[in-house]
């Protein structure tokens, strides 16, 4: 079935905004290429004559996957609270069912996907939606992560966290031409397999995957690939033209899908809390665009100066032990010349009265190393990663509380990147919330991988029931999504740990407190068996004097005692 008059216009004015977006996202993306292949170690240009060495100590991977791995190592600690009323039992099945769910989709896997995608281009999203192909066709709620070079919306959004102020958003994917002509049968006819379509933009990551397989483009209407394949363009606009009646026949988000050029979905906003489901954040702020700085912008150029640094070093190396051979033109015969090698213990014969000699290359000047010193320090401070973070005693410093301080004072810029993940993942946890009420309508059980190991937990809808039918739909909007500031790093809970530590030993706070702090698995076993039994240290304690740096409000960890050691 042909398209119709109101398709093609529709189609028109959607090509039209990305066009508007990609070009957007086009000044963004001039240097992206370039940083994958200068996290890849490939920073040396291809045609170089073949007596160079193309040395490579790549610092980029590795300061990129220790960030990665610092944000990443430990869970943050969330919480959900209603805005109604106190110790509301809804609040803890919702913050039970976002645990478990986090824990089936893998968010800790997605999340260091998602901090490497920052690093690399400055900017990633998640996209928080229902699919219905999960769950064995049953449908359910999932957590995707969303490569930049997939994404394109209003150029007038200034920052990474309005994307809800926009005026429109796409994802654009691609999926087998079959498998789409099955979801869609109704359009079966129409959906066309057009991977190779030159309007895609060259930024884009379809334009990529398109140029490894070598795809056709001067003839896109043949099919290029084994599998035929097609552009899906996911967009979510905020259409304020078309009505019904006096009202609006979107007040909220539109979405439609366009699925090999063909309009397969077209409708209102399928989510209760009325927003599209895509969360963005920058890596570093950038005060002209929602595309933040990724992390190669301030180490690329001295990664790639102290490789060429490093090249000469090796070269001269080389050379020290590969002496140019000097000589008169008569001191051997053409063919001697001809044979003459740098092979080790060669024997070379000359003409009485002429001359044969090797020269050495100069050694290297003393501040070429210094230099190369100089650039190791200088990403170091350019990326935050420290001798402390690294596990590395910083000088002569012995103590622990010293080394505890300037391990939390390393973490300065890597702090201010965990705040910024949580803010992602507060807003991802408030559509949550709404998805929970639309869309787990049965009974389910959800397991939770925990400190104290694998649990099970059994979700019941009718709790959920009884307060949709008290409050109405928009129940959703009395809870509100929390994560505890800092909670997502390892040092923040090793910290707090110590602190508690220190804290029983004055008998400032009893045993469970300080297992709590620690999170110690099975706590309530372990404190019935020291109740039961006083010998293993469920005695009373007496609190020790409060040192009096501690009372006036000094700092708190250097008013506790450092814990002896043996």
């Amino acid at each position: 079935m042909p398209l119709s008059e109101g398709e093609n216009k529709l189609i028109k004015y959607l090509d039209s905004l990305y066009i508007e977006g990609a070009g957007a996202r086009a000044k963004a993306s001039q240097n992206w290429e370039q940083g994958i292949e200068a996290i890849k170690g490939n920073v040396w240009p291809q045609r170089r004559p073949k007596y160079k060495i193309n040395a490579v100590m790549n610092f980029l991977a590795q300061i990129i996957e220790r960030k990665a791995a610092i944000l990443t190592d430990s869970r943050p600690t969330i919480t959900v609270v209603s805005r109604k009323q106190m110790d509301d039992p809804v609040a803890d099945i919702l913050q039970k069912v976002i645990e478990g769910i986090l824990d089936e989709k893998n968010f800790e896997q997605k999340i260091t996907e998602f901090v490497m995608l920052e690093q690399y281009f400055g900017f990633a999203l998640f996209n928080t939606c229902y699919d219905k192909s999960l769950d064995y066709g049953n449908g359910d709620i999932d957590l995707v992560v969303i490569d930049p070079r997939c994404f394109i919306f209003d150029p007038f959004v200034t920052r990474s966290w309005n994307l809800q102020y926009g005026e429109y958003c796409c994802l654009e994917t691609v999926k087998p031409t079959e498998l789409l002509r099955e979801q869609y049968r109704s359009r079966r006819d129409d959906i066309k397999a057009d991977l190779t379509t030159t309007e895609i933009k060259s930024d884009s990551l379809i334009h990529k995957v398109r140029d490894l397989f070598q795809l056709n483009q001067d003839k896109p209407k043949e099919r290029s690939s084994v599998i035929p394949r097609s552009i899906v363009r996911d967009w979510w606009i905020r259409d304020r033209t078309t009505r019904r009646g006096d009202a609006l026949a979107y007040p909220n988000w539109r979405h439609i899908i366009i699925a090999g050029g063909v309009p397969v979905e077209d409708g209102a906003n399928p989510y209760a809390d009325g927003n599209h489901p895509f969360d963005g954040m920058e890596w570093g702020f950038n005060v002209d665009s929602p595309y933040g700085f990724n992390e190669i912008n301030n180490l690329e150029n001295p990664q790639i100066m102290f490789n060429k640094l490093l090249a000469t070093v090796l070269e001269n190396a080389i050379l020290l032990g590969n002496g140019i051979w000097v000589g008169e033109e008569n001191a051997l015969s053409k063919e001697g010349w001809d044979r003459l090698t740098n092979e080790p213990g060669s024997k070379v014969k000359i003409r009485k009265g002429t001359m044969l000699r090797r020269e050495p290359a100069p050694p290297l000047p003393n501040y070429m190393i210094e230099t190369l010193n100089l650039l190791v320090m200088g990403l170091e401070k350019l990326s935050g990663i420290t001798e402390v973070t690294e596990g590395r005693r910083p000088g002569q410093i012995t103590s622990g509380v010293a080394i505890e301080q300037l391990a939390l004072m390393a973490q300065t810029t890597i702090r201010l990147k965990a705040r910024q993940l949580e803010g992602l993942l507060q807003r991802i946890g408030q559509k949550l919330i709404s998805r929970i009420f639309s869309y787990y309508t049965t009974d389910r059980v959800f397991t939770l991988v925990g400190e104290g190991g694998i649990k099970q937990y059994h979700y019941e809808r009718a709790k959920l029931k009884e307060a949709l039918r008290e409050r109405g739909s928009n129940v959703f909007q009395d809870y509100q999504f929390r994560v505890v500031p800092a909670s997502s790093l390892a040092m923040t809970k090793w910290q707090k740990g110590l602190i508690a530590t220190q804290l029983y030993q004055l008998g400032l706070i009893d045993q469970e407190a300080a297992l709590d702090a620690l999170e110690f698995p099975n706590r309530e076993q372990i404190l019935a068996r020291m109740t039961q039994n006083p010998a293993l240290g469920g005695e009373k304690r007496m609190p020790a004097k409060i040192p009096a740096n501690l009372l006036r409000g000094g700092n708190r960890q250097m008013a506790l005692q450092e814990p002896r050691m043996g």
